[in-house]
């Protein structure tokens, strides 16, 4: 939050250097994140009043100005034409730097001596917004109160320091510049004086006027209005356009500039309503009807939805709760008669609105950031006292306060002041702690060694006694606490079995020469769409967040291969010539739809590359991570409607499915914008784990030699050779110790629906060495029972 250190010094005295407030403030829980000086880059110019004008004897469009610059007159030539005698200008005298760095000094102009130079609002690099007549053409004519020999930027209100606080979530009290205020006061022990509330009303009474009702309590808790009669509509006096410039805000008329600042300095958001635009004179605070409409202040109109919280009168809608008012209700230049409202509207419904709407505002912000219940009223007082301190009006009798019982909430805790020491391992005094508490604005009564802590309603983040401790050691300074050695304790434990399982599967998958990638656990609704998924499938079935990030993360994912995808067309489409990817993560889930439940959560293994091999090195990949488990693997045709048709494969231990792998389709690969040609893999490592053996068997080397035979057969192209090598294990016995394809064969002189496999049998006795004829015994049994089971014929 960026703060002027001006508006700040209205509420505590800070006489230290800003480097030093700015290093005290850190220490205390708000980093500065940046400081900007407005009068940075301006030296030796001064407000200057025209004396007497001289036409310029070698020049027609020249004019020879005589200048008070308060200790002395200067001559200086000017060529612009919308200066006079009296004027009031900004004079950059002789040495001076304007705003980028450009040097002004004394010289001659035609044979003329001039000693600086009159300066537009251009050249200090200000616009309109910034000070009225900034954006004519010619020289910046100043306002009446000017002074002559004034530091320039101190006339414009620009000699200010802006202060960038970097506000936690858990302080949005400090959201504010009195809240800021409190906490620099606190810091540096000064005292923080709280603008007064003084204002006189008349007789009318507000109810006369304006009749309110909420009817939706839990979205708004408190709603609060006051009246002004007599409304003068003009510019805000210079020292509140000044703070508004500083925080970034422009100027726009009293009223206006009212809600503003009281918004800014007291951290709640005010609204102006024009009386006669409130239909039927009364207000309500209710929840929108679908298709209702409202045009904001901003122009576009806006189509509205039954969760969105609406002010109304009783005809329409005229603003949108806490983000911004109607174009209906808006403040005019004849507007005789006002409603002041300040509220406090539910933080989250704010934020849904908002985003849903695609309307950003300083209100909607703070709002969404949370409001004191308890500090609606002080804002709302304090703006009609600014109405009465700068007589922009009448202050009608009474206000409508409407608050929920539970708006307020205040507390007190009880605090034993040795636990806080045990907590902050020093000894803070007693006496210290109580001080430091009343300090924040926290009133603390100290007994016997127990500190009474009155809670105020803005301080919703103290709710125990480590909270107090906090508090006070922040205070306090963290450099009373003086290092110390740690005890060194024995802690037996160790990671759990699933954390282990995924560290295993992490560990093989780099030696492997993959790269881990960990993307977010929500993925986009169309991902289904983009994988090709029919209707009724069940990954289909993924739990809808009720508050996402955006509609690319709206729903938890039940598969990993659309964040895969996505990873590696990013990495395609800039340029990576190859990727070899992996990700172990969870699965979400649902057993039933709308979730009623805790759903089911996997660890899955996903393996995405391109430019790095074929689909065999992806099994090779697979196969790894299975033996890791000593498990059994078979592979057979899967029917995945993401992956290649004839180039993909499910594998299943014990009878069931643990992985699929395969080249991804075509179709698929320019969904995701994928030139290229793309393999992926999925792994149920949970499943994988349960259905692996549980133990690690050894076997002593064999003492007797192997024989080596190979074995050619032809088959039907729709027999899979998982189904093959499970027939030749079979009929192979126990003297067959290993099957290996290593060929498959197709041919024209074969068959087109035909192929040829071609396997390496391995024949080994751990008793005795095997004779030719008893390999041959074995050899033929397989031969017949391939004949027999699958038609094969020897090759």
């Amino acid at each position: 939050m960026k703060l002027s250190l001006n508006w700040l010094k209205k509420y505590t005295d800070i006489n230290i250097p800003v480097s030093e407030l700015c290093s005290r403030m850190t220490m205390a829980g708000f980093e500065v994140e940046g400081v900007e000086s407005m009068a940075e880059g301006v030296k030796n110019v001064v407000v200057g009043r025209i004396e007497k004008l001289e036409k310029h004897p070698n020049a027609d469009r020249l004019q020879i100005c005589s200048v008070n610059v308060g200790d002395r007159i200067v001559q200086i030539v000017t060529g612009a034409d919308n200066v006079f005698t009296g004027a009031l200008v900004p004079a950059a005298l002789d040495n001076s730097v304007l705003p980028g760095g450009r040097e002004i000094k004394s010289g001659k102009l035609r044979g003329v001596a001039s000693d600086g130079m009159l300066c537009s609002g251009e050249e200090l690099m200000l616009t309109e917004a910034d000070y009225p007549g900034a954006g004519v053409y010619g020289i910046l004519i100043l306002k009446d109160d000017c002074v002559p020999g004034t530091d320039i930027m101190t006339a414009l209100g620009r000699d200010d320091c802006i202060i960038d606080f970097s506000i936690t979530p858990n302080r949005p009290d400090c959201n504010s510049v009195l809240g800021m205020a409190r906490e620099i006061a606190a810091v540096l022990g000064t005292e923080f004086r709280l603008p007064p509330i003084k204002y006189a009303s008349v007789s009318q009474n507000i109810n006369g006027q304006v009749q309110a009702c909420v009817e939706n309590p839990v979205l708004c808790p408190r709603y609060m209005l006051m009246g002004v009669r007599g409304v003068k509509i003009e510019p805000s006096p210079k020292w509140m356009q000044e703070c508004l410039i500083a925080a970034g805000l422009r100027p726009i008329n009293n009223i206006v500039d009212i809600t503003n600042f009281v918004m800014l300095e007291t951290g709640h958001p005010m609204h102006a309503f024009d009386a006669r635009d409130i239909g039927g004179g009364r207000i309500v605070v209710r929840n929108a009807q679908d298709g209702e409409k409202l045009v904001t202040l901003d122009g576009r109109e806006h189509e509205l939805s039954c969760e969105m919280l609406v002010i109304a009168d009783a005809d329409r809608p005229v603003a949108l709760a806490g983000i911004m008012g109607g174009e209906n209700s808006e403040i005019k230049e004849d507007t005789t008669q006002i409603v002041f409202e300040c509220a406090k509207f539910k933080r989250d419904s704010i934020r849904k609105t908002a985003r849903k709407l695609g309307i950003r505002t300083d209100s909607s912000s703070i709002f969404e950031k949370g409001v004191d219940a308890g500090g609606v009223e002080y804002a709302m007082k304090r703006a009609v006292s600014l109405v009465y301190e700068t007589a922009a009006g009448e202050i009608l009798d009474g206000a409508i306060d409407i608050a929920a019982h539970d708006a307020v909430l205040e507390r007190s805790i009880k605090v034993n002041t040795a636990d806080v020491n045990r907590l902050l391992g020093i000894t803070v005094p007693d006496e210290a702690m109580a001080e430091i508490m009343c300090r924040l604005g926290i009133e603390t009564v100290l007994n016997e060694g127990v500190l009474t802590c009155s809670v105020p309603s803005w301080r919703e983040d103290i709710e125990t006694s480590a909270d107090v401790a906090e508090e006070i050691i922040r205070i306090y300074g963290y450099d009373h606490i003086q290092s110390r050695p740690l005890k060194a304790e024995l802690v037996i434990g160790e990671k759990q079995r699933s954390l282990r399982n995924a560290d295993r599967v992490r560990n093989y998958m780099a030696e492997t020469g993959g790269s881990e990638i960990c993307t977010y656990s929500f993925i986009s609704h169309k991902a289904e769409d983009m994988l090709l998924l029919p209707e009724d499938d069940e990954r289909r079935q993924g739990i809808v967040l009720l508050n996402p990030l955006g509609e690319d993360y709206s729903v938890l994912r039940t598969q990993l291969f659309h964040s895969m995808l996505t990873v590696l067309s990013t990495n395609f489409n800039r340029g990576a010539e190859r990727a070899d990817l992996f990700e172990v993560s969870v699965l979400h889930r649902s057993k039933e739809q709308p979730i009623a439940s805790q759903p089911e959560e996997t660890m899955h293994l996903c393996i995405g590359q391109y430019g790095v091999g074929d689909f065999f090195t992806l099994k090779s990949k697979v196969q790894g991570v299975i033996e890791l488990y000593n498990a059994k693997a078979r592979y057979a045709p899967s029917q995945e409607p993401f992956l290649h048709p004839y180039r993909q494969a499910s594998v299943t231990v014990n009878g069931k499915k643990v992985a699929v792998l395969g080249q991804i389709h075509p179709a698929v690969c320019k969904n995701y914008s994928l030139d290229t040609q793309v393999y992926a893999a999925q792994i149920n490592i949970e499943a994988l784990l349960a259905s692996g053996e549980k133990t690690v068997k050894f076997t002593p080397l064999p003492k007797y030699p192997a024989v080596q035979r190979d074995l050619a057969v032809v088959v039907d192209e729709s027999v899979p050779v998982g189904e093959i090598t499970d027939c030749i294990a079979k009929a192979g016995g126990s003297l067959l110790k290993s099957v290996e394809l290593f060929d498959v064969y197709r041919s024209e002189q074969l068959g087109s629906d035909k192929k040829s496999t071609a396997f390496s049998l391995q024949f080994r006795s751990d008793e005795r060495t095997l004779t030719v004829d008893e390999v041959a015994k074995v050899f033929d049994k397989i031969v017949r029972s391939l004949e027999y089971k699958l038609g094969a014929k020897l090759r």
